[in-house]
């Protein structure tokens, strides 16, 4: 059995740095040690980014919902089910984002 021990750091300039050490035995068992350090959380930026995503996740379900319309009026309803189902899913993904927005804003106004 082979062990395999590694070390990772990263640094970016808003999240501070990284350190990352994993321990594999072989062929399935391993272990992880994350460590983190950040700076200070700058929660106004990730309620704009976030509101930004949700509402641009929006704008590509429309589309998609159209697409999905368009494949159904060619004959390509399997396309268009499928496609429909990722809509779906897209649906409950936005959900979860507009959920975790308004807990951050409830938490911070």
């Amino acid at each position: 059995m082979h062990e395999d021990h590694h070390h990772h750091g990263h640094e970016s300039p808003d999240q501070g740095s990284h350190d990352h050490e994993h321990a594999h035995n072989d062929p399935y068992p391993h272990s992880h040690s994350h460590p983190h350090t950040h700076g200070p959380v700058d929660i106004a930026r990730i309620k704009t980014l976030l509101g930004y995503m949700l509402e641009h996740n929006r704008e590509h379900t429309g589309e998609l919902g159209s697409l999905a319309h368009e494949l159904r009026h060619a004959g390509l309803d399997g396309a268009a089910d499928t496609l429909d189902g990722g809509v779906k899913d897209f649906d409950r993904g936005n959900e979860k984002l507009a959920e975790a927005l308004e807990l951050i804003r409830g938490e911070n106004p």
